[in-house]
C-alpha cells in the first residue's frame, strides 16, 4: 500500500515538475496544444460511443426477435406433436 502510495506521489511530482518545465522553456502553447488534442480526442470518444451504443441497441433488438421467434416455433413444434399423437 505504501508502495503505491509513493508511486502516486512521485508521478504527481513529476507531472508538476514537467509543467513547470515546459511553461518556462515554451510558454502555454504546448499546453494549449495538448488541450486542443484532448478536446478531439473526446468528440472522438463520444461519437465512437455513440456509435457502439447504437449498434448494442440493435443487436438488443434482434436477439429479443430471434427469442421471440424460437419460442413461437417451439409452440408450434409442440402444437404440431401433440395433434400427430
Amino acid at each position: 500500500m505504501c508502495k503505491a502510495i509513493r508511486r502516486i506521489v512521485c508521478l504527481v511530482f513529476l507531472f508538476v515538475v514537467v509543467f513547470f518545465v515546459i511553461a518556462v522553456l515554451r510558454g502555454g502553447e504546448p499546453l494549449r496544444w495538448f488541450g486542443k488534442k484532448t478536446e478531439e480526442t473526446g468528440k472522438v470518444i463520444r461519437k465512437k460511443s455513440e456509435e457502439l451504443a447504437d449498434e448494442a441497441d440493435r443487436i438488443n433488438r434482434t436477439s429479443r426477435e430471434l427469442k421471440r421467434d424460437v419460442n413461437e416455433v417451439k409452440k408450434r413444434s409442440q402444437e404440431l406433436i401433440k395433434k400427430v399423437k
